[in-house]
């Protein structure tokens, strides 16, 4: 009986701790949507040119990869949750600077978003790590990282109702006090979350673990992979609306459509993905069979033309959503699985650098052959490229069994 009491206060104290970092994950998701969604308002009131906003992402990325280099250090200091709510509290600060009716502030926005994106994977990975096992620990961060796309859900729909109903600063004012109180009621769990599952207090080891993470077998390949599936996802993300209806004449409606889709897609495919690795394949070949999804969708996308439906073209975004959002719970689950619980933040953060430098380099690449040799090109050397280390993933696959069949 009492060992039966102790595995459900075990398992309530896991489900408490992944409902907690879901909620801290949809949060800063969606205030960091909020910018993008709202800045034609922002613009318009201010005079300001709306095609500034097309600087705030890439601003964004390149803050959360400078961060990554202090993340271990401060993980040290803060622990998981308290770098966590740190993650949010930095969001906030972005969105009170876009209040401010100067454009140098305002961009100071970028700073505090960027600073919680570099570091929340790292914070929650450390914070949920102790609480996983082999058979479980992707499932456990696909859950948490469901968190992305909800808040941008979120954020679509309450931003600009909010705006239109009260006003763009009211919107944000009511955003940022929402979250202002969330870090306030979620304070009185830093001590508890911060603590292992085993009581042992490890602590980060206060640097970016690179060489760690490297020397993890056949680690490599997996973040080198997710390198290239961010930046196939930020491409979808940032280019799919113009290419449909710049270059193929589609309505904004149906760009939109698509684009919901492939973000519901990807809610599925995390989860989905996340339960097939922990159960069915190993890492490695479900990182090779979701590259396959993104390779087959991407060339679909390049042989788009006027005279696809629509809902064809949705079904399409949907395969490439399915794959594209998938995969961060895979790296963030294989990292939980292999580090030791002291070092996973800080070994997090050193893949957390592959996976943004996708993000960072892979549109620069995408836009600069598009502009050359137009969208459809673009997304077809994608696919050659997503392709390429999908086949090394699944051959690396192939040797982890081969050398446990031997």
């Amino acid at each position: 009986m009492r060992k039966q009491r102790v595995m459900w206060l075990a398992s309530f104290g896991t489900a408490a701790a992944v409902g907690i970092s879901l909620a801290v994950q949809t949060a800063i998701s969606m205030l960091a949507g909020c910018i993008p969604l709202l800045a034609p308002m922002i613009a318009d009131t201010r005079g300001w040119r709306a095609d500034l906003i097309a600087l705030f992402a890439p601003m964004v990325y390149l803050v959360g990869f400078g961060i990554n280099f202090a993340v271990p250090r401060l993980l040290a200091r803060y622990g998981g949750m308290g770098l966590s709510l740190i993650c949010v509290a930095a969001c906030v600060s972005g969105l009170v600077c876009v209040l401010f009716d100067n454009l140098a502030i305002c961009a100071l926005s970028t700073v505090g978003i960027g600073v919680a994106v570099g570091m929340m994977n790292p914070a929650s990975a450390q914070m949920l790590a102790p609480r996983t096992s082999p058979r479980t620990a992707s499932t456990i961060m696909a859950v948490k990282q469901t968190g992305v796309p909800l808040g941008g859900m979120l954020a679509g729909a309450l931003a600009p109702a909010l705006a239109v109903r009260f006003g763009w600063q009211e919107a944000l004012g009511v955003f940022a006090i929402g979250s202002a109180i969330l870090v306030g009621a979620l304070l009185p769990t830093v001590r508890w979350l911060n603590g292992d599952m085993n009581g042992s207090g490890s602590r980060s080891p206060g640097r970016v673990e690179m060489r760690r993470l490297l020397c993890i077998p056949g680690m490599w390949v997996i973040v080198v992979a997710g390198a290239v599936f961010s930046a196939a996802l930020v491409c979808l993300r940032t280019f799919l609306a113009v290419y449909l209806v710049k270059e193929l004449g589609f309505s904004l409606a149906v760009a939109g459509l698509a684009f919901s889709a492939s973000q519901a897609a990807g809610m599925v495919g995390q989860l989905g993905w996340a339960a097939i690795s922990d159960r069915l394949l190993a890492p490695h070949a479900t990182m090779g069979l979701i590259g396959f999804f993104i390779a087959s969708a991407a060339v679909l996308i390049a042989a788009f033309s006027a005279r696809w439906a629509a809902g064809a073209v949705c079904a399409v975004t949907v395969v490439y959503g399915l794959g594209a959002a998938g995969f961060v719970p895979l790296v963030l689950g294989e990292v939980a699985r292999r580090a030791d619980p002291g070092e996973v933040g800080a070994v997090t953060s050193a893949a957390n650098l592959f996976l943004l430098g996708g993000v960072v380099v892979g549109p620069m690449l995408f836009g600069a052959v598009a502009s050359v040799q137009g969208y459809s090109a673009a997304f077809a050397a994608l696919s050659a490229c997503v392709l390429v280390v999908s086949l090394i993933a699944c051959m690396r696959a192939r040797r982890i069994t081969d050398a446990i069949g031997a």
